[in-house]
């Protein structure tokens, strides 16, 4: 029960992950012009490619979904604190992570936890941008999964290779880690109040 005078704490803000923001903004310009491309041959009609009609039309749907999948997916990938834990949403996944099992939370950044040479090269561009990106490290006495199926529902460079624990690369990450510690710390006393 909370203390007399204190308000209530209702869910807070969404912050969404970078990881998910740059899929899609790796694939929004290339979707859009294979849309244009294709949308405007297929309304053009020239008789040359009147045979290939059907593989455009597959390319065009292939194409909207893909970009409206994406769209869906950063929309859907997000750290959000709740009164009864933190809630971390991923695309085909969610966890909730009640505050008592939290230990400790820490800034780094991707780079440094994820050094480049470590890379593989096919990751590189879609790294780089978000390398200095600083994470807020969520450090427990366990994974809510186990850490191969973790990575079935998780990224490799949300999984901490130095802890138990999950790194959650967001943008606005000191009101995310101020709001998640005072949860943190507010939740023992809760119990305790009367």
């Amino acid at each position: 029960m909370s203390s007399p005078g204190s308000t209530p704490f209702k869910a807070g803000k969404r912050h969404p992950f970078l990881l998910q923001q740059r899929v899609q903004e790796m694939t929004f310009w290339p979707c859009i012009l294979l849309l244009l491309l294709c949308g405007g041959l297929l309304a053009w009609n020239p008789p040359e490619l009147r045979t290939s009609r059907g593989s455009l039309s597959i390319i065009l749907l292939g194409t909207a979904g893909i970009l409206t999948l994406t769209s869906l997916f950063r929309l859907r990938a997000f750290a959000r604190c709740r009164p009864d834990g933190l809630l971390l949403q991923f695309p085909l996944k969610s966890f909730l992570i009640p505050y008592a099992e939290i230990l400790q939370t820490r800034p780094t950044e991707l780079v440094r936890m994820f050094p480049p040479h470590q890379w593989p090269f096919a990751q590189g561009h879609f790294l780089a941008p978000i390398s200095q990106a600083t994470m807020v490290v969520i450090e427990m006495e366990r994974l809510p999964l186990s850490t191969f199926q973790m990575r079935l529902w998780v990224s490799r460079y949300m999984i901490c290779p130095d802890a138990t624990g999950l790194a959650l690369p967001v943008r606005d990450w000191l009101p995310f880690r101020a709001e998640l510690d005072e949860l943190r710390l507010r939740r023992p006393q809760a119990k305790h109040s009367t």
